[in-house]
């Protein structure tokens, strides 16, 4: 019934009527693939179905996400156009997100906390945003993802490295004492003339430095990262999202922070974010 295209030169990417003799392209829109962090971020500029439609956009959805899963194999997160915002009644769409930590938060939403700072740990600690200089401690960083992130139990040296070099923004928190790293993490961005939409992954601290305040002082950043080029652009709508731990260390102190900043969990949002996740690549 449909068909995707994907302009990997343009980052474009359509969703067409599957006839050749009546070819309609039902939506269009934009996507970036952060290929070391296995994530798709994609924003639809405009589908021509109605919201209300449930059967044809539950099976555009449905068609689309599992098609990007299987061709990128990685997470899909999906955001349609602002307008439909607050009409979807999820409950009667075929196609449901099927990942119960992915969170996401509106713009307006945001909070940050122009206090919530380094400066308040300046005698220990410092956060690093140099690229370069966060290369010269990938080994450390990558011996506290394996540690304490469980989604990079398999991550090679080189993939770290990568991942430091594909982040559009990266943030590092340094213990100045022993001239280590303790806290780590990296914000992903799709612009395009309607919406921002940003991908905020790996968030970390190490064991030994956790209940400091660090994850805060770091999700804080990255939100005042975010909010500042949303204020550089005119007239477009942002959401920024993540997965949330869900074991682990992380998985009891991780949720409190996120909310803390404004978001939520896409089952507690209902249809105020009109945004779809995936990562079945089967």
């Amino acid at each position: 019934m449909f068909r995707v295209d994907i302009n990997d030169e343009l980052k474009l990417i359509q969703v067409k009527t599957n006839e050749e003799s009546k070819e309609e392209i039902l939506a269009e829109g934009y996507f970036i693939f952060d290929e070391p962090g296995h994530a798709v971020l994609v924003i639809f500029e405009y589908i021509n179905i109605l919201p209300e439609d449930y059967c044809k956009l539950g099976q555009l959805l449905s068609t689309f996400i599992l098609h990007l899963g299987q061709h990128f194999k990685s997470l899909i997160c999906l955001r349609l156009p602002v307008t439909f915002d607050n009409r979807i009644d999820f409950n009667k769409l075929e196609f449901k997100s099927n990942i119960s930590n992915f969170m996401a938060v509106k713009n307006d939403n945001l909070k940050h906390y122009a206090d919530r700072n380094i400066e308040s740990q300046q005698d220990q600690y410092v956060l690093i945003t140099d690229k370069q200089l966060i290369l010269g401690f990938a080994e450390s960083l990558y011996n506290i993802l394996k540690q304490e992130a469980y989604w990079c139990a398999t991550l090679t040296l080189e993939e770290m490295k990568n991942r430091i070099n594909s982040s559009a923004h990266i943030a590092m928190i340094l213990d100045k004492t022993y001239n280590q790293p303790c806290g780590y993490g990296r914000l992903f961005l799709l612009k395009t003339n309607t919406q921002l939409f940003g991908y905020m992954s790996d968030v970390a601290i190490n064991s030994s430095h956790q209940s400091k305040g660090l994850g805060s002082i770091l999700i804080n950043h990255f939100v005042g990262t975010f909010l500042k080029k949303y204020s550089e652009l005119e007239n477009i709508n942002g959401t920024l999202c993540l997965l949330c731990a869900d074991k682990g260390n992380g998985a009891i102190s991780a949720p409190k922070i996120y909310r803390k900043a404004g978001f939520e969990y896409l089952n507690d949002l209902g249809n105020r974010i009109a945004i779809f996740s995936n990562r079945d690549f089967r």
